[in-house]
């Protein structure tokens, strides 16, 4: 819609985490129809928010910008689900987001790691077979896996 044509009149709110919004041009997340056109309806990691904050140091100010967690998706079934299909079919997080953050399938691995889920250790060793021969690919892949199984051993740990 753009900034020109919203209308402050309406509260702002994410249907697919049932969030009220406060600001929707400083507020980010995966799902949002620039990244993702196909309209996913479950959580895609965390929801965004701008940082923009001045502080003191050493007698001169300082400033800091950009973007901190405000929200992270929920730990569900249905969201695990999801980032395993997407994980399965990385050319389905082709979407292109126009502004900066992060990729697609890096928000994907980054929240299989952080639910420490085991399922995506399999799905990442065929992909990292299938690339092999693609260097920097299969560099990504590795790490991602390394990270993963890295989460996974600590949850097994607790």
């Amino acid at each position: 819609m753009g900034s020109s044509r919203h209308d402050d009149s309406i509260p702002s709110h994410c249907e697919i985490r049932d969030l009220a919004i406060d600001d929707p041009f400083y507020t980010y997340c995966s799902n949002h129809p620039y990244r993702m056109q196909r309209r996913v309806p479950v959580p895609l990691g965390p929801v965004y928010v701008h940082v923009d904050e001045s502080f003191e140091r050493d007698g001169e100010t300082c400033y800091t910008y950009g973007r901190e967690i405000w929200v992270h998706a929920p730990d569900t079934d249905e969201v695990r689900s999801q980032l395993l299909r997407l994980l399965e079919e990385p050319g389905s997080t082709s979407d292109h987001y126009p502004f900066y953050g992060d990729d697609l399938l890096g928000v994907v691995v980054g929240e299989l790691e952080r639910l420490r889920e085991p399922r995506a250790i399999p799905i990442l060793e065929r992909v990292a077979e299938a690339v092999r021969e693609h260097e920097e690919a299969s560099e990504g892949v590795q790490r991602a896996l390394a990270r993963i199984r890295k989460a996974v051993e600590v949850r097994q740990g607790e």
